[in-house]
C-alpha cells in the first residue's frame, strides 16, 4: 500500500489544523509521531476487484464511489457497473491492476483502490485478498468471483467467464448503514476512518432507481416538505446551486444558514428561509425546528474533515441524528439523492412509475428476444 489506514487520521487543510490537530491529539509514538500524506481533493475513487490465476486477471469487475477520494471505502456509496467513468480511466484502471497482478503473481482473490481525476489514476492501496465487495459483485454479475478464487487456489484451471457491463439493463448501488444513533456524542460524519456498521445492495432499471431503492432500504425516510442546507466550502455551494433549483421546483421549502443562505440570494434564491446556527441564541433556531419535527432532510457539508465537537456543524448533525432527521454530509452524495427524487417526480408527474419491483433472477436472467429479432 502506499497509504496505510492508522489510528486518529485526519484530514488538514492549513498550518494552523496541524498545529491544533498535534496539540490535541492523544497519544503518539516518540520515534514515529506523526505520518503525514498528500491529500488530494476532488478525485474519484475506483474500485477493481479482481481473481488472478498466476498473474494473469481471469475476471474483474470496476465499481466508481459516489463520494470523492477521501471517504473511507466501507462507508462510500457504489454503482455497478461505474456510471460515469471516462473511456480512458476504464482502460487504465484495467491495464494498471493487470501489471500489478502480473508483478505480485496473484492466484486468488485481490482488491485494488484507485483515484482518478481528469483521466490520472493513481493507486491508492492493493489488498491480496477479497474486499467486502465482491459478494455484492457477484450478485450483480451473477458470476461466483469467490467460487473461481477457491478453484484457482485449489490447482484448478478456470477460464474466463463472459461479462458485459454495457449490454446490462440494470444498474446496482450499495450503500452503507450507520448506527450513530446508538453512539452517543459520535460525530456523524464522513471521513479516512470507517464509521458505518453495515450496508445494503439494490438493483434498479438506472442508477437513480437504484441508489434510491438502496437508501430507503438503509432506513433513510424520503422528506415531502422542509429541506435545511448548511454547506461550508464555497466550491461546494456553486456546485449545490443547480441541484438547489431542482428541490424548489419539486416544491420543497429550503431552509439555510447564515452563509448559505447569503449564497443562494445572491444566485437568484428568493423564498430560502433564515435559520440561525445551534449556538446562536435566537430564533428560528435549527436544533428547535430539529426537535419539533419541522425538517425533513438535512445536508450539512463541514467546512473541514476534522471532527470539532464544539463546532455548530457537530451539534447540528448530532441534533438531526437525536431527532431521527435524516442527514447527507457528503456533497456527491446529496446531488445524486436530489437527482433521484427529480427523476422519480418528473415520472410520477407524467404518470409513469418510477419504481420496479423485481426478483433477483428477474434482473439477472437473459431476456428472451422476440420472434422478429432472433436469427
Amino acid at each position: 500500500s502506499y497509504m496505510l489506514s492508522g489510528a486518529a487520521m485526519r484530514v488538514v487543510d492549513s498550518n494552523e489544523e496541524l498545529e491544533r490537530f498535534l496539540r490535541d491529539a492523544a497519544v503518539v509514538s516518540r520515534d514515529y509521531p506523526v505520518v503525514i500524506s498528500k491529500y488530494i481533493s476532488g478525485a474519484k475513487e475506483v474500485e477493481l476487484d479482481a481473481v488472478g490465476s498466476n498473474g494473469e486477471i481471469i475476471n474483474y469487475a470496476i465499481a466508481e464511489h459516489v463520494e470523492n477520494a477521501g471517504v473511507h471505502s466501507g462507508d462510500a456509496s457504489l454503482l455497478l457497473p461505474a456510471q460515469k467513468l471516462f473511456v480512458e480511466t476504464h482502460r487504465r484502471v484495467k491495464s494498471i491492476g493487470q501489471k500489478i497482478c502480473r508483478a505480485l503473481n496473484i492466484s486468488g482473490p485481490f482488491n485494488i483502490q484507485f483515484m482518478c481525476k481528469e483521466n490520472e489514476v493513481m493507486v491508492i492501496e492493493c489488498n491480496l485478498r477479497a474486499s467486502r465487495s465482491l459478494p455484492f459483485i457477484s450478485k450483480t454479475y451473477n458470476v461466483n468471483f469467490i467460487s473461481i478464487a477457491t478453484r484457482i487456489m485449489l490447482g484448478i484451471a478456470q477460464r474466463p467467464v463472459v461479462i458485459q457491463p454495457i449490454d446490462m439493463d440494470f444498474v446496482a448501488a450499495k450503500v452503507p448503514v450507520f448506527s450513530f444513533s446508538r453512539l452517543k456524542n459520535s460525530d456523524p460524519r464522513l471521513g479516512v476512518e470507517m464509521q458505518s456498521t453495515g450496508e445494503v445492495a439494490c438493483f434498479g432499471q438506472n442508477q437513480y432507481e437504484a441508489f434510491l431503492k438502496a437508501m430507503i432500504s438503509a432506513g433513510f425516510k424520503l422528506p415531502t416538505k422542509n429541506i435545511l442546507i448548511s454547506i461550508g466550502p464555497t466550491q461546494q455551494k456553486t456546485e449545490f446551486v443547480q441541484y438547489a433549483r431542482m428541490l424548489i421546483d419539486m416544491g420543497f421549502q429550503l431552509y439555510a444558514t447564515k452563509t448559505t443562505l447569503e449564497f443562494l440570494k445572491v444566485h437568484g434564491f428568493e423564498n430560502v428561509q433564515a435559520v440561525y446556527k445551534p449556538f446562536v441564541q435566537r430564533e428560528p433556531n435549527v436544533l428547535t425546528m430539529l426537535r419539533t419535527g419541522k425538517l425533513d432532510l438535512v445536508i450539512n457539508v463541514p467546512d473541514s474533515m476534522d471532527s470539532q465537537a464544539k463546532s455548530d456543524g457537530f451539534a447540528l448533525r448530532r441534533a438531526a441524528v437525536d431527532s431521527s432527521v435524516p442527514l447527507l454530509m457528503d456533497i456527491k452524495n446529496a446531488i445524486l439523492l436530489i437527482m433521484s427524487l427529480h427523476r422519480k417526480w418528473t415520472r410520477e408527474r407524467s404518470g409513469k412509475e418510477f419504481f420496479s419491483y423485481k426478483s433477483w433472477q428477474e434482473y439477472i436472467e437473459p431476456r428472451e428476444l422476440p420472434s422478429f429479432q432472433k436469427a
